[in-house]
């Protein structure tokens, strides 16, 4: 359980980050993360949304950005 409360704890600035428009790897360094976290991040919180793409995701973060 502890892990999910870790990676929970990263979904808000990634979401945020994704929103300004930085890509992956941009994320990665910012939040001192790997690619394949942020990665891993971007799609459960896509699941999260019930969206259909991180291109969706991308669009609905830079919404609220």
């Amino acid at each position: 359980m502890r892990g999910l409360w870790e990676q929970t704890g990263v979904l808000g600035p990634i979401y945020r980050l994704l929103g300004e428009g930085l890509n992956d790897d941009d994320i990665a360094e910012k939040l001192n993360l790997t690619g394949a976290k942020v990665r891993g991040c971007i799609a459960w919180i896509v699941h999260l949304l019930e969206l259909k793409s991180r291109q969706e995701l991308v669009l609905y973060a830079s919404m609220a950005a």
